[in-house]
Order: structure tokens, then C-alpha cells, then sequence
């Protein structure tokens, strides 16, 4: 589904370039360019390699999906408020509301759905069966640190990338690798990565990873770049540290999530090929479930 989405967003693009700005528009063409090969990539590795389903490593629709996308989004609001506040605390933060017409809709519409789809795919790439595959031949704390070296390391060519936003790119995937390990599933991280995203992007106007767009406001920090992060946005100052940092904080320490039964039994079924333990002991959903009659 989400292969023929990012195709006809893409084919918008090729029709009319003016329906995107140029940064958000080859961030969808690189999406669609990825998303081939990594479902290809996945299907046949659960089809003929594995013989997993492919529900075993987060991709499915379980009955848990819903609450955990919730709580992702609900993070990423935490997220937001903390280097909103932070802001204002320390040099202030302007926003402005502009005029929107009608010709602003719709390339609007169109940088949101290329961000949902490109978290997705970056999802499916750096969390899912890459990050459970690699937990079973090494640990899941080596898998989660070369995961996440792997997902700074991909945005350090970012427009206006730094030292420092590569760092709290690595903070951001120990953060969504956690999220994932914390279910299972890819709606937690994939809630916590579209929620930041829109949030500090088409809504309130900062830069997200270096790529500006067009948005509802026009947000700046007003402060030095090594700490509200400059034409990196959000994530390119030490502001964006500590944003990581509480965000991780928080996924350790909910108990609002938890590995659904579903994840749970298949996890289980398949304990010889995927990695099925609980290093972090986190699995509140068989400790309540050990104490029922």
C-alpha cells in the first residue's frame, strides 16, 4: 500500500514540480528510490530466506496498533513542548502565522503525505526486520548503537548538517530502536518519528534535518546555532540533546506500552530465527499476565 502511495505522490510531483518544494520533492523521489528495494528486500527475506512472517517483525495491524501509534504521537508532543519551552527560557522563540491561499494547500497536503511515507520507509529500513535480524547475531544494544550509527550517519549529508545534529540524529535512533524493542511493532518509533516530523515541519515552520518546507507557521529560535540548532532545525543544537535524551527517558520509563499477544505469540513461535528476549525487562504484559487466576 504504501509503495503505490509514495508512486502516485511521486508521479504528482513529475507532472507539476511546483506542487512541492524542490528539498521535499527529491525527499520523495530518494523515499520512493528506497522503499522498492528495502520491501523487496523484506519480502524475500521472510518468503525464501527466514520463513517468518512478516508480522513477526512489527509489520502488521495488531490489535495493539492503535494505542501505540497514540503514545508515539504523545511523545513527540512531549518532545515539541520541551524545546518550545526550552526556547522561550533561554533566548525566546518567534512565531509567525502567515496568509495562506488556495494554491498553498495543496503543495502542503503533498509535503505531508511524502513525510508519512518517508518516516515509513525509514522505519521499515533501519528498524523492523534490519534491527531484529542484527539483535539475534550480535545483542540487541550493539544492534541498536550500529542501527542508530547507521541512521545519523544517512542524514550528515543533510543540507546545513553538522557534527552535532548527526549526534542527535544517533540519539534519535537509540530513541526510536528503543521504542521498538519496548513492542515490537513499528507504530510506537513510527508514531514518535511522524509526529516530530510534522510537527517541527509543516505545522510550525522549522527546518526538519536541514530541509525546509512549507508549513501552517514560521517558527525560529531566537539563540546561538550550537544551541537552538539554526538552519538545521530542531535537531542541530544541543536544545535537540536534551529534546533526545527526555524523549528516551520517556519510552524507558511508560508503562502505557507493552508487546501486544499477538507480538507476543509470534515472537514466541519464532524464538529460533527472531531475537524473542526482553533485555531491557519491559514485558509489563506477561508479568500482570502471570498473576491472573
Amino acid at each position: 500500500m504504501l509503495l503505490f502511495a509514495d508512486g502516485a505522490l511521486i508521479s504528482l510531483v513529475f507532472v507539476d514540480p511546483s506542487l512541492a518544494d524542490n528539498d521535499v520533492a527529491l525527499l520523495g523521489i530518494n523515499a520512493w528510490a528506497l522503499l522498492v528495494p528495502v520491501s523487496l528486500t523484506l519480502l524475500f527475506m521472510i518468503r525464501f530466506i527466514d520463513h517468518v512472517p512478516a508480522a513477526t517483525y512489527g509489520v502488521s495491524f495488531h490489535e495493539s496498533w492503535v494505542k501505540d501509534l497514540g503514545i508515539g504521537l504523545a511523545i513527540s508532543a512531549l518532545m515539541l513542548g520541551f524545546y518550545s519551552g526550552f526556547s522561550l527560557a533561554l533566548g525566546g522563540l518567534n512565531i509567525e502565522a502567515t496568509l495562506h491561499h488556495g494554491d498553498f494547500w495543496a503543495p502542503w497536503i503533498l509535503t505531508v503525505l511524502i513525510l508519512t511515507v518517508s518516516a515509513a520507509n525509514e522505519e521499515l529500513l533501519f528498524r523492523g526486520y534490519p534491527l531484529q535480524t542484527l539483535m539475534v547475531a550480535i545483542g540487541p544494544w550493539p544492534a541498536m548503537v550500529v542501527m542508530s550509527s547507521l541512521f545519523g550517519l544517512g542524514h550528515y549529508f543533510n543540507p546545513d548538517a553538522t557534527w552535532i545534529g548527526t549526534l542527535n540524529t544517533f540519539l534519535a535512533g537509540i530513541l526510536l530502536c528503543l521504542a521498538y524493542v519496548r513492542t515490537r511493532s513499528l507504530w510506537f518509533p513510527y508514531g514518535i518519528h511522524i509526529g516530530w516530523n510534522l510537527a517541527i515541519g509543516p505545522v510550525f515552520g522549522f527546518p526538519v534535518s536541514g530541509i525546509t518546507m512549507r508549513s501552517v507557521w514560521i517558527s525560529e529560535g531566537q539563540g546561538s546555532d550550537w544551541l537552538m540548532g539554526g538552519a538545521y532545525g530542531p535537531e542541530g543544537g544541543f536544545l535537540g540533546t536534551g529534546v533526545m535524551l527526555t524523549a528516551i527517558l520517556a519510552v524507558c520509563l511508560t508503562r502505557k506500552v507493552r508487546i501486544s499477544r499477538t507480538q507476543r505469540s509470534l515472537l514466541d513461535a519464532h524464538a529460533k530465527t527472531v531475537y524473542a528476549g526482553m533485555p531491557l525487562g519491559f514485558d509489563y504484559t506477561r508479568r500482570s499476565e502471570s498473576r491472573m487466576p
